[in-house]
């Protein structure tokens, strides 16, 4: 049989495989819970290895499919290079984990590696020169991420440092004002040399931690004037920075934090309906975004201009159905910023709607065993902080997929663990990091202060 007959035969397979997969170690990670709520070890143990030997596999498949649909010899040993760096990254992530979290949230942790290795994936196809830089990005995030238990071994009350995280994420979130650049329509962005990161997803943290240690004083409403005045001043500045992704997230983790607080759908609703009201006054102001709801509202208008990001990502999503074209077989470069913005898009192309469908399963995992590891927690500061972390993931995820898919208007956020990004990437390894934390070590942590 000739190569190129082999190959097809190869991609035709991996469209049903790779479905059948994902399917599988979603089935598998709501099982390993099953499990470990009856207390069945061994089989929750099981489960997790299964998640593993699945991404492994669906690692192996697909660059096996990008080196095999190359016909250049440097290439096929580029691709090669990335596919053992990754795998080897992988491997150590699970070992490393395992060995610095030994209390922490394996399922979590194989959430996280799947979304990971999708995103390596998909930008080995798009871009070989952003795939090797996004390793890097992921190795960064993961080292620093395997210090958050010996910071928070070194320190002893994280919340009883609420003003340094509120004065520390004035400093940084204003910084773009002096030393910024504008990207993308939204001025939050600093350039040093050749790299650039963004202020205020450092301030994701800062932000979180504020309101968790803030929070946790709550008797009555006047305890939230302080932090709600605090807040409103983070959003605004985001606002004036053309930041309105950014100051959606912060705005909605706030909304949900105070009313997990206060329990009052008064000021829950109260805060829908105001934020309804700035939208329109966002709209009124800024041109950027009303091209941005103009294109929502009917992109087949002017696709050449206003419309042609999202008519572009319908096309994708659409042109290929359920099972996708299979890997290499699309066309998704002809996505705009399909590297950041649009790489779901693209992943329904060539993988599926099925698969891209488990892609959002995925994230509804997490988002489930995040919110378990905050009923877990016996201290409201924590709490608090566990719900704000996958809060941070839950709300970008749901901003970017809605963007694309035409639910919601575009906000330019990144999709989390898959898009290319430094600051973005490192941020939301790190966000995992706490919930894991929290998981592995506050019940350690009561028991010495007890």
């Amino acid at each position: 049989m000739p190569k190129q007959s082999i190959i097809e035969v190869l991609i035709l397979v991996s469209r049903y495989v790779f479905v059948i997969f994902i399917y599988i170690f979603l089935w598998a990670g709501y099982k390993g819970i099953i499990y470990e709520r009856k207390n069945e070890i061994h089989g929750y143990n099981n489960k997790v290895f299964e998640q593993r030997i699945f991404i492994i596999f669906i690692h192996v498949f697909s660059f096996i499919i990008l080196m095999a649909s190359s016909n250049d010899i440097k290439e096929i040993e580029e691709i090669a290079k990335l596919g053992i760096y990754s795998l080897v990254f992988i491997i150590a992530a699970i070992i490393l984990t395992s060995l610095i979290y030994k209390k922490s949230d394996a399922i979590l942790w194989n959430s996280m590696l799947f979304l990971m290795d999708i995103g390596i994936i998909m930008l080995q196809r798009l871009d070989p020169e952003a795939a090797n830089r996004q390793i890097i990005w992921y190795g960064i995030g993961s080292i620093l991420m395997l210090f958050i238990p010996l910071v928070f071994m070194i320190i002893p009350r994280f919340e009883k440092f609420e003003y340094v995280y509120l004065m520390s994420g004035w400093i940084l979130l204003l910084s773009p004002f002096v030393l910024g650049e504008e990207q993308f329509g939204a001025r939050n962005w600093i350039f040093i040399g050749k790299y650039s990161f963004q202020p205020s997803e450092i301030v994701k943290f800062l932000f979180v931690f504020y309101l968790a240690a803030s929070l946790r004083k709550y008797n009555s409403l006047k305890d939230i004037i302080i932090p709600t005045i605090m807040s409103g001043g983070y959003i605004l500045v985001l606002v004036a920075q053309k930041d309105l992704g950014g100051a959606l997230i912060y705005f909605l983790t706030f909304l949900i934090l105070i009313y997990l607080r206060t329990s009052s759908s008064l000021l829950f609703f109260g805060g829908l309906g105001g934020a309804s009201l700035a939208s329109m006054v966002a709209y009124k102001l800024y041109s950027h975004v009303q091209v941005r709801v103009e294109a929502w509202l009917n992109p087949w208008k002017d696709m050449d201009y206003k419309g042609y990001q999202i008519t572009q990502s319908l096309f994708g999503i659409g042109t290929w159905g359920w099972m996708g074209s299979g890997l290499t077989r699309g066309y998704p470069k002809s996505i705009p910023v399909v590297k950041t913005d649009f790489i779901f898009a693209a992943i329904c192309e060539e993988f599926g709607n099925l698969f891209a469908i488990g892609i959002i399963l995925i994230f509804l995992l997490m988002i489930l065993r995040g919110v378990m590891i905050a009923i877990k927690c016996n201290r409201v500061f924590y709490s608090l902080l566990a719900v704000g972390a996958i809060n941070l993931i839950a709300i970008q995820a749901f901003l970017i997929i809605g963007g694309v898919i035409k639910m919601i208007p575009l906000t330019g956020v990144t999709l989390p663990f898959i898009s290319y990004g430094g600051s973005s990437v490192i941020t939301s390894i790190l966000i995992i990091g706490i919930l894991q934390w929290i998981q592995s070590f506050y019940e350690t942590r009561e028991e010495v202060e007890e």
